[in-house]
């Protein structure tokens, strides 16, 4: 799962446009699109590739998720400790 995980991922960075277009498609793949994919990333799965990169975004979703919670709970402590914190 490591290599096709890490290949989908290298194949979104080098084609951006190209991912984001196959994954739009839904199961119907414009032949354009997987050509350009081929060429681009030979090492990929076209098929797979949207399961893969759909992981990879869920990942990022639940990191942003956690940065956010700790963010707002550190504002919730400085926010309610901010005398104890910062004296007048």
């Amino acid at each position: 799962m490591g290599s096709k995980f890490s290949s989908a991922v290298k194949c979104f960075i080098k084609c951006p446009v190209c991912t984001i277009r196959l994954m739009r498609s839904f199961g119907s793949y414009d032949q354009g699109t997987e050509e350009l994919i081929k060429k681009s990333c030979p090492e990929v799965d076209v098929e797979s590739l949207g399961y893969y990169f759909g992981i990879f975004q869920a990942i990022i979703f639940v990191v942003l998720c956690v940065m956010a919670y700790l963010f707002f709970y550190a504002l919730k402590v400085v926010l309610f400790y901010r005398e104890m914190l910062f004296p007048p």
